[in-house]
């Protein structure tokens, strides 16, 4: 019996903090997990849930580092409805992942504040598990959740897992046909004459 299985919702994390500039480091969230817990990595499955789209490179790789980082990676891609909206939600999957594992652990940790989850919480309750949540700060955590967990705590509180975000270095341009730009014609022209 592993002693405790932690579910992260990535897509609650990331349009989160994402919106406040910050970037989630999940390597720095696991240890803090563990930290927390007083566990080695051999008594806890940690299990994030990520929707992608097939071309977003930047989601493809968080996959695959949190691959690397051992988190079993449940992820399925993004659907676009005829109207323009997306369905991007992987709360069903991970309701199903959690109510097949609860019964081989002791504690579970929910990392997210979407109130979606407050009848999970209720179900692993009531069947004798403890339930942590760990969300992303108190204005976005739902309070049905925090008032249904046995324990909350902040994301924000964590050491070392919310890191500014750098800014992305400008795409190289193409180049384009017809005449350069003034500032480079006149640079041109100026050294024509020197010569």
């Amino acid at each position: 019996m592993l002693k405790l299985g932690v579910f992260v919702d990535v897509q609650n994390l990331q349009e989160t903090f994402e919106r406040q500039g910050f970037e989630v480091r999940y390597d720095a969230l696991k240890n803090n997990i563990l930290r927390l817990f007083n566990l080695e990595e051999k008594d806890a499955k940690f299990i994030a849930f990520v929707p992608y789209r097939r071309d977003e490179d930047r989601r493809i790789r968080l996959i695959d580092a949190l691959a690397f980082m051992g988190f079993r990676v449940v992820s399925k891609t993004i659907r676009e409805h005829p109207d323009g909206g997306l369905k991007a939600s992987m709360d069903v999957e991970l309701v199903l992942e959690a109510v097949n594992l609860y019964p081989e652990l002791q504690e579970v940790v929910l990392v997210s504040g979407d109130s979606d989850f407050v009848a999970l919480v209720d179900f692993l309750s009531k069947r004798g598990r403890r339930v942590t949540i760990v969300g992303p700060g108190r204005v976005s955590t739902s309070v049905e959740l925090i008032r249904m967990a046995d324990n909350y705590y902040n994301l924000e509180d964590f050491q070392g897992v919310l890191i500014p975000r750098t800014p992305r270095e400008p795409e190289l341009l193409e180049p384009q046909e017809g005449p350069p730009p003034e500032f480079l014609r006149e640079r041109t022209e100026t050294d024509l004459d020197e010569v």
